[in-house]
């Protein structure tokens, strides 16, 4: 059936040239018995009589005087070849648009017309250069090389400007679907695992085995400086091919993980046995072949990163946290995309320029896939520095991406952005922050060893901290004192970082002092080692070494002195642990305090020799000037400035009843042992130890004397007081109060009622 089409292109370009022809005929006597033929007579012709095409059989005869202008008769060529091959291409591509409209849900129906419209359009294409093969005579116009080239680039522009969307869609899908029938072929042929035969032979320089070990090289490791990854010289690509940066050499990865297609049923053709795939796979390479000659090669990147986020989505990352997304991803690439690949590229007569061709593409689809990974997790990189070491594995994946794609610093500014964004705000914890801080340093340091990302991170971290927040120190000390509940702060011996002297002091160099600037390699030498050490790398964030050392010896003091039965065991391990960061004596203060305890027990065993001693009170003999509260810089040995270790709102508590006659008989005993000596209790310092009994349960606790004093009000029954109540009754200050009636409420022995008062539970 006839198809006329209303908009098809009028054949124009020769017109000019066919006159100025003409007129050169007519000047020289020449009376034409026919008009200049036609590209499609030429055509005609040359597929007619392929053996006969002689200098006189040529339907181009007349123009085979030398002395025809070279440039009329190219112009005249040229027009009449585009013309044919306009008129030509617009029918085949109305067709083919016709067919794919009908079958665009069918992507099988739309590859297999996709590869007749290409085989169609390619022989147009070859069509217009039959002519050009006559061996025409020396000189003529006909038989000049630049013809050829002019013809060729000509058609291919042509060719290029009339394709549409539809065309470059079902190009994508037609090499899409080749992907996939080409990783069913690989699992038709299980249980044999190899893949060599996938490769197009045009490229194989290397044969079964020793290609499939080849292909899957690091070929970007240990490479030169300044060169471009992607363009690398023959002899460098020789370099890395015979080395041992093989990915999953041992093939250690499961199968099971990288074989698993994301296309859906249909794609592959589920009933395509061995032969049919065979089939697809050349008739792929044909494709590939001539749409490389028509420059209509697609952009494989583009469909290349899309088929791995579609991967990439489809994966159970919890299910593969064990194991490197890079390993997988780089596997299933070496064994089924290098394949396609390798039908795919441009190709010459010479299997060696083919290889190194193919070498340099595979590096381009390796850094696509590092790419798309990196884009993948870059988002979530907040969460993955949160989670490390969990997120271990992933953790190395982006050390490869961000180091062979240099992309360290735009990781740098994610990070920093997230800090800012989720981190570095008062509704975090001081405690939330530092421990993010520790993970991100350990976390870091393995995404850039050399430590020069995590500079400016640290900086930012610290500004924060030490600019706006108060409660730096007391989250520092939180964390090295329970240091054994996070792997992160677990320090090798060979690690620990030992501050100096200069540092712990915070020496200032003179004014006329020659200062000798640290350069840059020395600076990251040393960060590079202080950062293996969590313990000194959270001291540092203090605002300065002796307020940790301070915090430190206040809580270790506070702690101290709620220590049942003397025992201080693990306290002297972590300072033991801690002490190895810093130069001799500087915890001295904290060695005096666990002296004191020590002495203490000896003391208070000596007292209770007197069975008369209530059983259940114990003292703690301090050192006044070494204790929290103590005056470290009043030098007066007056033990009447012990008042100064004493909050001085509740100097005046009033004590549990009964119990100031203990404490006069403690000290009464105390005294027949130091005769020099006498004591003055603290009544809000120590802990006290309470039984409860309820009608429905009985319990220990350990709380504060001030505690210990306000619950003392509701051994009676009945009783029911407000907070100004208990303040004024215990004369505890008001802080405190509603500090311990809240712990009262959480622990379930006291209620609030609506009108303010407090009572027992239950009685």
């Amino acid at each position: 059936m006839l198809t006329l089409y209303h908009n098809a292109p009028k054949q124009t370009r020769a017109l000019d040239a066919i006159r100025k022809l003409k007129a050169y005929f007519e000047r020289q006597g020449i009376n034409e018995k026919e008009p200049l033929p036609n590209m499609q007579k030429i055509v005609d012709y040359c597929l007619k009589y392929p053996r006969l095409l002689r200098i006189r059989d040529s339907p181009l005869k007349y123009l085979h005087d030398p002395k025809l202008p070279y440039t009329v008769v190219h112009d005249w060529y040229i027009g009449i070849a585009l013309d044919y091959l306009e008129a030509s291409i617009f029918v085949l591509l109305e067709q083919w648009k016709s067919d794919y409209m009908k079958k665009r849900t069918d992507k099988k129906q739309i590859a297999q017309l996709f590869a007749k419209a290409v085989n169609d359009i390619y022989q147009c294409y070859e069509h217009t250069g039959l002519a050009l093969g006559i061996p025409f005579p020396v000189g003529c116009a006909l038989a000049a090389v630049e013809l050829k080239e002019k013809v060729r680039n000509g058609s291919r522009a042509l060719i290029k400007s009339k394709i549409s969307y539809y065309f470059t869609d079902a190009r994508n899908t037609f090499y899409t679907l080749a992907m996939h029938q080409i990783e069913a072929l690989f699992k038709a042929n299980q249980p044999n695992n190899a893949f060599a035969y996938l490769f197009s032979p045009h490229i194989m320089k290397y044969k079964e085995d020793e290609l499939e070990t080849k292909v899957q090289v690091f070929l970007d490791v240990l490479l030169p400086k300044l060169v471009d990854v992607f363009n690398l010289p023959d002899d460098i690509l020789d370099s890395a091919l015979i080395s041992e940066n093989v990915n999953d050499g041992d093939n250690q990865v499961d199968m099971n993980i990288w074989l698993t297609s994301s296309s859906s049923e249909g794609e592959e053709g589920p009933n395509d046995g061995k032969d049919a795939l065979e089939a697809h796979i050349q008739t792929f390479s044909t494709v590939c072949e001539q749409l490389n000659n028509l420059h209509l090669t697609p952009n494989w990147t583009d469909i290349l990163k899309e088929t791995v986020q579609k991967r990439l989505q489809s994966m159970d990352w919890e299910e593969n946290a064990d194991v490197s997304v890079v390993q997988i991803q780089l596997k299933w690439l070496h064994v089924l995309i290098l394949p396609w690949l390798s039908h795919l590229i441009p190709k010459t007569d010479d299997i060696e320029t083919n290889w190194y061709n193919f070498l340099r593409e595979k590096l381009k689809a390796e850094h696509v896939l590092y790419e798309v990974i990196y884009q993948t997790k870059i988002p979530e990189i907040f969460d993955i520095v949160l989670n490390y070491p969990d997120t271990e594995c992933i953790i190395k994946d982006l050390h490869i991406i961000a180091t062979k794609r240099g992309l360290l610093e735009d990781l740098k500014d994610s990070i920093m952005r997230e800090i800012q964004t989720r981190l570095l705000h008062q509704g975090a914890s001081a405690v939330d922050i530092l421990q993010y801080y520790i993970d991100c340093i350990r976390s870091v340091s393995v995404i850039d060893p050399s430590c020069d990302i995590m500079e400016s991170i640290i900086e930012l971290i610290e500004h924060y901290l030490k600019t706006f927040r108060k409660d730096v120190t007391a989250g520092v000390v939180h964390l090295i004192r329970n240091a054994h509940e996070y792997s992160n702060l677990q320090v090798e011996d060979a690690d620990i970082y030992v501050f100096k002297k200069s540092e712990l002091n915070n020496e200032e160099l003179p004014l006329d002092a020659v200062v000798i600037k640290e350069d840059r390699p020395a600076q990251l030498r040393r960060l590079q080692q202080k950062s293996k050490d969590s313990i000194a790398m959270l001291i540092s964030v203090c605002s300065s070494l002796k307020d940790f050392i301070k915090g430190y010896s206040d809580k270790l003091g506070h702690v101290l002195l709620s220590t049942n039965n003397y025992d201080t065991t693990e306290e002297i391990q972590r300072l033991e642990l801690l002490k190895r960061n810093f130069p001799p004596d500087t915890f001295l203060r904290c060695d005096i305090m666990l002296q004191d305890v020590t002495d203490s027990r000896r003391l208070d065993t000596s007292v209770h020799l007197n069975h008369g001693i209530n059983p259940n009170l114990h003292a703690i003999i301090v050192s006044r000037k070494y204790w929290p509260g103590g005056n470290d810089e009043d030098e007066d040995d007056d033990l009447d400035d012990d008042s100064n270790m004493e909050d001085g709102n509740n100097a005046s508590i009033k004590m549990w009843p009964g119990q100031q006659e203990s404490l006069e008989e403690y000290d009464q005993e105390f005294r027949k042992i130091k005769k020099s000596r006498k004591l003055k209790f603290l009544p809000t310092k120590g802990s006290v130890r309470l039984n409860l009994e309820f009608e429905s349960r009985t319990f220990t606790v350990d709380v504060s004397p001030e505690a210990a004093t306000i619950l003392s009000l509701f051994e009676g029954k009945g009783q029911a007081y407000t907070r100004n109540d208990i303040a004024t009754k215990t004369k505890i200050d008001k802080a405190v109060v509603v500090e311990c009636l809240e712990l009262w409420l959480k622990k379930e022995v006291l209620k609030l009622s609506a009108d303010g008062h407090y009572q027992l539970v239950e009685e």
